[in-house]
């Protein structure tokens, strides 16, 4: 099974009441290193999918973004991860878009399944935001409430 996870508030825990921006700044909430390491130990392939918008306001550069989404993947032991860095009412040219990865839409979910070969059957999507669960939607795969999963 392909268990793909949002980042923010989901795996990590805000920071100061935002996103956590810094690696330094990026904490697993409570439970998420268990149930990740008991998840890869019954031989579950996981990974991330994340909207990363603040790129789109020039709170952080792509580049930063994906540092962040990639040490969050080698927290919780990821296979692979996706990012969006767009959003249609951003700043910062040329993330201020539409698009077909930023959730709702299941560009991220989709690529995902497809490098790791998984189908939207075999695939589980973890997040906390009812965009995430419209994204699993759009992408044919199941949906948990991170609330629940991490029960």
């Amino acid at each position: 099974m392909l268990i793909i996870f949002d980042k923010d508030n989901t795996l990590i825990a805000p920071c100061n009441g935002r996103p956590a921006n810094t690696v330094a700044e990026q904490r697993l909430l409570p439970g998420v290193v268990e149930k990740c390491a008991e998840l890869r130990e019954q031989g579950h392939v996981l990974a991330i999918a994340s909207n990363q918008g603040g790129v789109a306001f020039g709170y952080l550069t792509q580049l930063e973004a994906q540092v962040l989404v990639r040490h969050a993947a080698r927290l919780i032991g990821a296979a692979d991860w996706e990012m969006c860095p767009h959003h249609p009412g951003g700043t910062i040219t040329p993330y201020t878009q539409a698009c077909t990865c930023r959730k709702p839409a299941p560009g991220m979910l989709h690529t995902l399944m497809r490098r790791l070969r998984y189908t939207p059957r075999n695939t589980i999507y973890i997040g906390d935001q009812d965009t995430d669960r419209q994204a699993a939607q759009a992408a044919g795969c199941r949906f948990i409430w991170a609330s629940e999963f991490f029960k």
